[in-house]
């Protein structure tokens, strides 16, 4: 993801960088991890399949029932204990919905006394004052509130009722001391109510939010005219609103855009914004993150399913991770060698690295170029 307040503020976020450098992940900050010298991967984790929405732009393979094979509780702390012997920087929690798990609570807690970050991604539905409290003891600091769920009660999707709707569980987990943020999904469904929605997470007393751009079906040209409208709209908005964290997911071309819109103003911020983009060092699929599903196998990011690389039911997570036979592991941590294509001549490849799910789903090659970028050829070219 790209945070464009964090990069906006460039100055500020360059010195934290260096105070922290060559630390231990657990001593990093959690939101400068994308920036730390850590050699253990992040993981997204989806602990269960079970889902009480049933959304139809869902990308996480979510059900209304639990698979039957999903961890036991047994094999789940078992890898819970493997994250923390190569010491991971941050598991991230998904589903489904994960607090639908009846062990949850266990699971969370027994990552937190291992040392481990543990961050929540989950609709807010089971968010009652009871469970605010629970999330709080069992050490997660930070609840991200997807809001697809809730948008889409009633067949449309509308995220500014979503929001009204998910308030009680934001205050209960503000009562109780944890920090959250929401997940919009934009498309073409909803694109001209960015202001209003971004006006209703302002008075819902928020300070960050993440924006996620739904693909579907559509032709890639319609997309990226879309995803420019977004980001163009998003940018202006946090260089005016400097309080409120502004995330984008899915496509690291974003940072690179940023860094162009400033460098027409102030050429010298921008210049120490590629600095930063660098060390974040563009997509991290395969490299800083892998994602592990309820069955246990191990997959290059959350959205790229179509690979996997293992099971932690049959090996260790570090062997999986640092397996140097991995020919696809190997070369996805030293990416920019092998991509093709627009992507291969794009100037800024060390910054995003394109997307190679995406590729490999519309090519058939994980560093073809990336589909879904939408930078002119005088964007990636021109300096």
């Amino acid at each position: 993801m790209i945070n464009f307040s964090r990069l906006l503020k460039v100055r500020e976020t360059a010195l934290d960088v260096k105070k922290h450098h060559n630390k231990r992940a657990d001593e990093v900050p959690k939101h400068l991890i994308r920036y730390a010298n850590v050699k253990a991967p992040m993981v997204a984790w989806n602990i269960t399949r079970k889902c009480n929405f049933s959304c139809d732009i869902c990308h996480l393979d979510s059900a209304l029932e639990a698979e039957s094979d999903e961890l036991t509780t047994q094999e789940a702390l078992e890898f819970i204990d493997q994250m923390a012997s190569i010491k991971v920087p941050m598991i991230s929690v998904y589903g489904g919905e994960p607090l639908t798990r009846d062990d949850f609570f266990i699971l969370a807690g027994h990552a937190h006394n291992k040392g481990l970050r543990v961050i929540l991604s989950s609709n807010a539905v089971l968010i009652t004052e009871d469970t605010a409290r629970e999330i709080a003891e069992s050490g997660i600091s930070y609840v991200g509130i997807d809001m697809d769920g809730f948008s889409q009660i009633g067949g449309v999707m509308d995220v500014v009722a979503g929001l009204e709707k998910a308030l009680p569980a934001m205050k209960y987990l503000r009562d109780a001391g944890v920090g959250c943020g929401v997940r919009i999904t934009i498309g073409d469904f909803n694109l001209s109510e960015m202001p209003s929605i971004v006006k209703t997470i302002e008075k819902a007393g928020l300070k960050r939010f993440a924006v996620c751009q739904h693909f579907g079906d559509r032709a890639w040209k319609t997309v990226k005219e879309e995803r420019r409208e977004i980001i163009d709209f998003l940018i202006d908005y946090a260089m005016k609103n400097p309080e409120m964290e502004v995330v984008t997911e899915q496509l690291y071309d974003d940072g690179v855009y940023l860094m162009q819109r400033v460098a027409e103003r102030e050429p010298e911020l921008a210049a120490e914004m590629e600095k930063l983009l660098a060390r974040q060092g563009g997509c991290p699929a395969g490299d800083r993150i892998v994602n592990v599903d309820y069955r246990g196998n191990v997959h290059l990011c959350p959205y790229w399913k179509s690979r996997t690389i293992g099971n932690i039911r049959e090996q260790k997570l570090s062997d999986i991770c640092f397996d140097k036979g991995n020919e696809v592991l190997i070369k996805l941590s030293d990416k920019t060698q092998y991509l093709k294509g627009r992507c291969g001549r794009c100037m800024y490849k060390h910054l995003c690295r394109g997307c190679g799910a995406r590729a490999d789903e519309m090519c058939g090659d994980p560093f073809a170029a990336d589909p879904a970028c939408y930078l002119t050829e005088e964007e990636i070219t021109v300096a």
